[in-house]
């Protein structure tokens, strides 16, 4: 089936990391370990730190080594949002090559004004979406 906007394996795979993560923030001190959400949420551990680390780097989750170690959310499920994960894992958001790239034919586009009408929307909408309402199921 073609999909017109079809979220990536890593957007997807990102934000059920950040999910699980918030699910177990009832309890802020504990760290999840990566592999058993990997098995849990069938993804390739690997592919998850890969993940994890993109999180990190965005200050989004913080890691610990050793024996209960794991990662858990650096801030609470209510205070990031959906865009924030999305760039964290893959960078700014475009729904179309001239959202990121520019455009050879900017200035005779006709369809700019849609493109930019759903961009904005779904940013908006990604702006205004936390995990806490994601793992609610409150959106």
């Amino acid at each position: 089936m073609n999909s017109l906007f079809r979220v990536s394996e890593r957007h997807h795979s990102g934000l059920i990391l950040m999910t699980e993560l918030a699910s177990a923030y009832s309890d802020p001190t504990s760290f999840l370990s990566l592999s058993e959400i990997a098995d849990r949420m069938h993804i390739s551990s690997g592919y998850l730190e890969e993940i994890a680390l993109r999180l990190r780097g965005a200050d989004l989750i913080e890691g610990r080594k050793g024996p209960g170690g794991g990662y858990r959310l650096k801030r609470a499920p209510n205070e990031i949002t959906a865009e924030e994960i999305i760039c964290a894992v893959e960078g700014p958001l475009a729904l179309v090559d001239c959202h990121s790239n520019g455009c050879p034919v900017e200035g005779a586009c006709q369809s700019k004004a849609l493109w930019n009408f759903l961009y904005a929307s779904l940013r908006k909408t990604l702006q205004d979406t936390t995990l806490s309402s994601i793992i609610k199921n409150t959106l």
